[in-house]
């Protein structure tokens, strides 16, 4: 019985839709402003989903969107970074709301 409830459950956890690339609290925390370059970010996080200019700031987003058949294991989110002219970062922080839109998330 407790291995039917196994595979079950990982059928269940499993049955979602993902897109982006999600960066969890470890790498961000490995990320140090006035320190980390664009190089260091690329190489612990990866290449970002998408990039803007702000000013005289490039901003990188890395956009995930998870949506499970679980109640409560939705996520929406963008981490940013921003870095000044020398490729150094300035800013990091999430957000909520990747800009991957989808009704089934409510928002």
């Amino acid at each position: 019985m407790k291995y039917l409830l196994s595979i079950i459950l990982a059928f269940i956890l499993g049955a979602c839709y993902q897109k982006g690339l999600e960066v969890n609290q470890d790498k961000l925390n490995s990320i140090v402003i006035g320190k980390s370059t664009q190089e260091d970010v690329e190489k612990i996080i990866g290449y970002p989903v998408r990039k803007t200019s702000l000013g005289n700031k490039e901003v990188w987003y890395y956009d995930f969107t998870r949506i499970s058949s679980v109640p409560g294991f939705d996520k929406d989110e963008s981490t940013v970074f921003e870095f000044n002219k020398k490729g150094i970062v300035v800013k990091k922080y999430k957000t909520s709301g990747s800009r991957n839109s989808n009704p089934l998330l409510g928002g």
